[in-house]
């Protein structure tokens, strides 16, 4: 099957997806608008009974207006109108649950009558304060117990005036809070439970307060006048609004959520299995179209990153006719063709250094120079100038395994004893202010790149130990370990290692400079240190990438290199030692 086959199988399933997802909408629509249907309706009956609380209380603060109108209270004489108060507490006061008195009248000292026998003192009470101050009509309490029968009550304060508008007294008015109570009694919603409240916490009904949904409700009550919240659990909403004549009292009802949204839940759930159902067809669909699709693709990738580590041997074969079986194709054509560039590539750069090698050698006729210096160093003996004979000796090493009859591969004994013969030179060079010392931990012979040892040693004079300007050591260090190299997908494979260390003691290099060497050996681009970049690529060129130069150092107290050699070529014996 073609590739554009399966993609329109694919969007099949994904249109059928997005009915899918439109029906799941559909169906959190209607719960959303059956949520809001209830809320609208439970706010609605809410404001029906605060308006049932605010009527009654609101017939209270008119009794309180009739009798601010009486006679001896307009003109301030309060004694004469303790009277009138006790007859009507006595025909009153059983009506609204306060069989002592429903009714006080008193002086701005705090203290009211409620009837010529009885007086209380409410001099102390927050709410007389705020009613003397005359700011306001009247004043609501919070729950109290009253002074003459120790009932539950709350107090509407009412400033008594003079002709002039000064407040010179108070009425008060007793309010059960069982009246109260058996108010929000009658409300049945839902089976929910109601209380009346106010924003400062106060309670004013005896029962049906729950703790956490008045936590939740107190910092939304001074600020709104109706609403509802959901509890932090999700498990209950909690509806209030405000009662007309209160100063913020408010009517409220927690409604577990469960029996609110019954069935709102009923019908999601029908709508949920439907969707389960589908759901699960959708995605063995899905799985099977997929899998047809991305594991030709898997395939294809798995082979890249083989490529990526250096194994040339991939074949896809992948059979049909779609789009990823003619790539798969034309992938298996790719790498055979750049495995086969890179294997010229990597000849003709042999090649070319061969030829420059050559080049090189030619131009210095080997048996010329050997006969000068053996000629010059017979001279040094003539006049007994032994260390003119040590560096004529130590050049002549020196020289005569550079050239190495233009093989680029020596032995390691070779290669120390040309830097050897390099620090001989330097030695007389610089006196006593350059040390050396060789650690050579490798007894079998081993062949290695040549000329890699030199410029190391070269850099760590020049740039190490001459810059001290005091005497300085420089450290060549030789060991071989073994070791595991992972290769592609397979196990790993065993190689011998040849590291060497060439360490001074010198000035070191600084934290930036090292950061931008060490970036410059990552990348094989030539900076400031030619020989050691080119050290590091030729290492590299011949040996792979799992061998190369690292480079540490700390200012002020020296620097190590450090080569790996992988893969140790072998070498024709006869060639290489003869």
């Amino acid at each position: 099957m073609r590739l554009q086959n399966k993609i329109l199988i694919l969007f099949s399933l994904l249109f059928t997806g997005g009915f899918l997802f439109l029906m799941f909408f559909s169906a959190n629509a209607v719960e959303r608008t059956n949520s809001n249907m209830v809320d609208s309706f439970s706010t609605q009956s809410f404001e029906f009974k605060s308006q049932e609380v605010g009527q009654w209380l609101g017939q209270r603060l008119t009794e309180l207006r009739v009798i601010a109108m009486n006679s001896a209270l307009e003109e301030g004489m309060i004694q004469e109108a303790v009277s009138y108060i006790g007859r009507l507490n006595e025909n009153l006061g059983t009506q609204y649950g306060n069989e002592w008195g429903t009714f006080a009248v008193g002086y701005k000292d705090g203290i009211g009558w409620v009837s010529p026998e009885r007086y209380i003192d409410i001099s102390e009470r927050e709410y007389f304060h705020e009613a003397m101050k005359g700011e306001r009509e009247y004043v609501l309490s919070a729950p109290v117990i009253s002074r003459t029968d120790q009932a539950e009550i709350s107090l509407i304060c009412y400033p008594l005036r003079n002709r002039d508008g000064k407040v010179y007294g108070f009425l008060n008015a007793a309010i059960s809070l069982k009246k109260l109570h058996d108010i929000v009694a009658e409300l049945d919603f839902y089976n929910g439970q109601s209380w009346i409240m106010d924003p400062k916490g106060n309670i004013y009904t005896r029962s049906g307060a729950d703790e956490k949904a008045v936590e939740t409700l107190l910092p939304h009550l001074s600020k709104e006048e109706k609403g509802f919240l959901d509890m932090e659990n999700g498990a209950a909403t909690v509806f209030y609004t405000r009662i007309p004549y209160t100063e913020q009292w408010y009517l409220c009802t927690s409604i577990e959520n469960s029996r609110l949204m019954e069935d709102t839940r009923q019908l999601k759930w029908k709508l949920s299995m439907v969707l389960l159902i589908v759901m699960i067809l959708l995605f063995l669909c899905s799985v099977l179209v997929a899998r047809s699709v991305t594991n030709p693709i898997g395939r294809l990738t798995e082979a890249m990153k083989r490529v990526e580590t250096g194994d040339w041997q991939v074949s896809l074969q992948m059979k049909g006719q779609d789009e990823i079986a003619r790539l798969s194709r034309s992938f298996d054509q790719m790498v055979r063709r750049v495995h086969s560039l890179v294997l010229r590539t990597a000849e003709n750069e042999r090649e070319k250094r061969n030829a420059e090698l050559r080049v090189l050698q030619a131009q210095i006729n080997p048996h010329f120079l050997y006969n000068t210096l053996d000629t010059l160093q017979y001279k040094a003996y003539d006049t007994e100038d032994e260390e003119m004979v040590t560096m004529i000796s130590a050049l002549s090493t020196f020289f005569r395994i550079s050239l190495s009859r233009g093989r680029e591969i020596i032995p390691l004994e070779k290669e120390l004893e040309h830097v050897k013969s390099y620090l001989k030179i330097q030695k007389i060079r610089f006196q006593d202010v350059l040390a050396y010392e060789f650690q050579v931990e490798v007894r079998e012979p081993l062949p290695v790149l040549k000329l890699i040892l030199q410029p190391l040693v070269e850099n760590a004079i020049q740039h190490g130990i001459k810059p001290k300007m005091a005497p300085g050591a420089i450290y060549i260090r030789v060991t071989q370990q073994e070791g595991t190299r992972q290769e592609g997908a397979g196990g790993g494979k065993n190689e011998r290692r040849l590291v060497i260390e060439v360490e001074d003691d010198g000035v070191g290099i600084e934290t930036k400079r090292l950061e931008e060497l060490k970036k410059e050996l990552r990348e094989g681009t030539t900076g400031k240190s030619y020989g050691l970049i080119n050290v590091n690529n030729r290492i590299r060129l011949l040996y792979g990438e799992g061998a190369g130069v690292t480079v540490r150092s700390q200012a002020g107290k020296g620097t190590c290199v450090r080569v790996v050699l992988t893969e140790l070529p072998q070498e024709n014996e006869e060639e290489l030692y003869g």
